[in-house]
C-alpha cells in the first residue's frame, strides 16, 4: 500500500500491542491496534484464535482525519463514500448524526493490507474496530478482487435432515417470511436471514453465514454445502422451475453485492457466479407463504 501515514493523520506513534482474529466467508481477518479491538456482539461470533490472516488491518485513532485528496469515484448515498489516490482506494465515512468531517477511514490498495483510521473526537473510545458497513465492505471487496466469492441477497439454513438450503431474493422477496416457516416447520439453523456469501471449494458450492443479518436477525459463523439454489418469487400456488445457466447468472447477479466502482471486481463477479451455476442448477422457487412450501423445498429432486 503506497501512502504517507504522516501526511494522512495527526496521531502519534503506532505500536503493535493487540491483535483479533475473524474469519468471515472463510475470510481470515487480523486486527491490529495500540489496544484491545472491541467488536459487536454479531462480529463477536467470528471470533476466532490467532491465525495466518488473509487481510490485515491496522487500526488507528486520531483527533482529526484528513479529507480524501483524490477524486470520488462512488458515492454510496449513505454513510460512505470512495475515492482514489494514486494506487490506494480510500473509503471515507461520515455522518451528520455524528458530527462534522469524517469518523472514520478505510484505505488499501488489495485488500490484504489494510488501514482503518477513527477519529477520536467524534466516536467513543469503546466504537467497535469494524463498525458496519466498514467490515462487509472490506470482506466483499477482497473476495470480487480476487474473484474468490462473492455475497449474495438470501437466507441460508442448514436442516438436520436435508443439509444447506439457500433462498436468494431482494427485499420483500420473502426471505423474512421463509425463515419464519422453516423454524415453526423444521426448526434448521439459519446462517443468516439476509446475507449469505458463496465460495467454490473442491468443484463443490458452499455458504457461509455473515454477521449482517436481516430482520430476524440470525447470524451464525457455520457454513454448509449446497446442491441447488432457490430464487424467491411469491406466487398463489408452490411450483419450482429450472432456470437456464445464463437465467441463473442474471438472476444471481441481481441479487449479490458487486464492487460497481471496479471493472475488474465486476467481471470476476461474473465469471464467479458463471462457475457457480456450472456447479449447481439453479431454480426460481414460487412459493405460498404457508407449510406446503416448506414441504416442497424439502421433498425437491433435481
Amino acid at each position: 500500500m503506497h501512502c504517507e501515514a504522516s501526511s494522512l493523520v495527526d496521531r502519534d506513534p503506532y505500536l503493535r500491542e493487540s491483535e483479533a482474529c475473524l474469519c468471515i466467508g472463510n475470510v481470515t481477518v487480523s486486527i491490529l491496534s495500540t489496544k484491545p479491538s472491541l467488536l459487536s456482539a454479531d462480529l463477536n461470533k467470528f471470533r476466532i484464535e490467532k491465525s495466518v490472516p488473509d487481510i490485515e488491518v491496522t487500526l488507528q485513532w486520531s483527533k482529526r482525519i484528513h479529507a480524501p485528496r483524490g477524486q470520488t469515484i462512488f458515492d454510496s448515498g449513505a454513510v460512505w463514500k470512495l475515492s482514489r489516490e494514486g494506487d490506494d482506494l480510500v473509503f471515507d465515512f461520515s455522518s451528520k448524526a455524528i458530527g462534522s468531517g469524517s469518523y472514520k477511514q478505510m484505505r488499501s490498495s488489495d485488500f490484504v493490507s489494510t488501514e482503518m483510521i477513527l477519529n477520536s473526537e467524534l466516536l467513543p473510545k469503546d466504537a467497535w474496530a469494524l463498525e458496519y458497513p466498514a467490515d462487509e465492505l472490506l470482506i466483499t471487496n477482497y473476495l470480487a478482487h480476487y474473484g474468490l466469492g462473492v455475497e449474495v441477497h438470501g437466507c441460508g439454513l442448514v436442516d438436520a435432515a436435508t443439509g444447506g438450503h439457500l433462498f436468494l431474493g431482494h427485499s420483500g422477496a420473502g426471505k423474512s417470511t421463509t425463515t419464519r416457516l422453516w423454524r415453526a416447520v423444521r426448526n434448521p439453523e439459519i446462517l443468516s436471514d439476509d446475507r449469505i456469501i458463496l465460495r467454490l471449494q473442491n468443484d463443490e458450492l458452499w455458504m457461509y453465514g455473515t454477521p449482517w443479518h436481516g430482520e430476524e436477525a440470525f447470524a451464525s459463523a457455520t457454513k454448509a454445502k449446497l446442491n441447488r439454489l432457490f430464487i424467491l418469487q411469491h406466487s398463489t400456488q408452490n411450483r419450482i422451475v429450472e432456470l437456464s445457466p445464463a437465467q441463473a447468472v442474471g438472476e444471481l447477479f441481481a441479487r449479490c453485492f458487486p464492487p460497481f466502482h471496479s471493472a475488474e471486481g465486476l467481471q470476476n463477479t461474473v465469471e464467479f457466479l458463471e462457475r457457480v451455476v456450472s456447479t449447481v442448477p439453479c431454480y426460481e422457487f414460487q412459493f405460498l407463504p404457508e407449510r406446503s412450501a416448506v414441504e416442497m423445498a424439502v421433498d425437491f429432486h433435481d
